[in-house]
């Protein structure tokens, strides 16, 4: 099973305080992580925009929030689960089931080491229904590297901007490999954590090279201006 990918998703790492983040994280995270209404808030604000698609990564905070979301709407989100732990990982599978996402992604973590953990990993992935996905924070390298290794995921979540912010080793490798891979892509950071502003011709850019785009949001006028954006050249 292949998932279709909505071409616009709801990215969630601002609700983390995620350290891209700088200066502003830790108050991302006591906004968000630490007050789940406020998530809520946003997931039903672009449902209400019809950008029903969500790249949630796999905190229980974020799934509570996102559970009472679709409680609240009685409808369901496309979603695109990250775990982010080894460790954890069969405890944050089940955390996500009860949500039917149709992707769950591994981690970049180790999916740019190869774990040799990512053959179990991807079959219990399977197992539950989802098309598994890889995350990298190095794909002018770990894309080619994990095609080649023969690894059985449908999707790859990879940096992709204009300004090359997070696309390592480098911009020109990370777009060659990202032209080469049969997989589809998900582009995240495609502001570059916010020191881009969303325009037509960064979202066309990016659409040449990824199937659907991620962005991470914070306030409801934000999600306005961006989704507006975006929706002119989907």
């Amino acid at each position: 099973m292949q998932a279709r990918i909505p071409a616009l998703m709801l990215g969630t790492s601002p609700f983390i305080g995620a350290a891209q983040f700088g200066r502003k994280a830790y108050e991302y995270r006591k906004t968000f992580f630490y007050n789940e209404s406020n998530m809520e808030k946003l997931f039903i604000k672009s449902a209400a925009l019809d950008v029903k698609a969500v790249q949630l990564i796999v905190y229980a905070p974020l799934v509570k929030a996102l559970k009472a979301a679709e409680k609240e709407m009685d409808e369901k989100f496309f979603i695109a689960a990250v775990i982010t732990s080894g460790r954890k990982f069969e405890k944050d599978l089940n955390l996500i089931k009860p949500l039917k996402p149709e992707i769950v992604a591994i981690h970049a973590l180790f999916c740019d080491a190869l774990d040799d953990r990512i053959n179990g990993w991807i079959k219990k992935i399977r197992d539950m229904g989802a098309s598994p996905a890889a995350s990298t924070h190095y794909p002018g390298e770990a894309i080619a590297e994990m095609d080649k290794a023969g690894f059985d995921f449908d999707v790859y979540l990879a940096p992709v901007n204009t300004v090359g912010y997070a696309m390592e080793p480098d911009y020109e490798s990370t777009l060659k490999a990202l032209e080469t891979t049969d997989k589809q892509v998900i582009a995240i950071k495609p502001l570059a954590a916010g020191s881009l502003k969303p325009t037509e011709s960064l979202f066309k850019f990016i659409y040449r090279y990824a199937a659907s785009i991620s962005v991470g949001i914070t306030s409801e006028e934000e999600m306005e201006e961006t989704y507006s954006v975006a929706k002119r050249v989907i």
